[in-house]
């Protein structure tokens, strides 16, 4: 019986605990970008190959505003994940940020070619009109990255919906058997 009891905390302590990805993660969604570069980072000391943790340090890197570190982070990410949506996208952002609408162009057309939701394909085809269309001024460069930076939350926010509805569906139509 002491063993069981034993066993049934150590694992109730163990399911407690989060991985520091996992922590990124939860702060991101929380918009704590300051603590998800943190746990990223501490992801990423304790794993240097967990790309995913190299993601969302950039991404974090990204939305606090440090766009330079930010960059040299998602080039990184990059060369591993070349399909990843989210560093193709959040890469553009920052180019277009440093006034780069060549760069920004090039990872806006790569992320174009991958499987993507369609309101964000629509968005990225309306941005890389205004792009090619030449110099961006300040608001213009301003209002596309405010765009693309919404439209793939919004995309974001109804992939984790219907994931949700799934989940609960399937929990509550799953068929029993007597």
């Amino acid at each position: 019986m002491k063993h069981a009891l034993l066993a049934l905390a150590v694992i109730a302590l163990a399911a407690g605990c989060a991985t520091p990805y996992r922590e990124g993660q939860s702060a991101m969604r929380q918009g704590r970008f300051a603590e998800a570069e943190g746990f990223f980072s501490q992801a990423l000391a304790a794993d240097p190959d967990r790309t995913d943790a190299l993601v969302g340090l950039g991404i974090a890197q990204y939305k606090r505003g440090e766009i330079d570190q930010a960059s040299e982070t998602l080039q990184k990410a990059l060369l591993v994940r070349p399909n990843e949506p989210s560093v193709r996208l959040y890469l553009a952002l920052a180019y277009l940020r440093n006034r780069d609408a060549l760069q920004a162009e090039e990872q806006l057309t790569a992320l174009r070619s991958l499987n993507i939701d369609p309101r964000i394909g629509r968005q990225i085809d309306r941005a890389l009109e205004v792009i090619r269309q030449g110099p961006l001024s300040e608001p213009i460069r301003d209002f596309l990255v405010g765009s693309l930076e919404t439209q793939a939350e919004l995309s974001r926010d109804a992939q984790e919906a219907r994931l949700q509805a799934q989940r609960a569906q399937s929990y509550y139509y799953y068929p029993y058997y007597y």
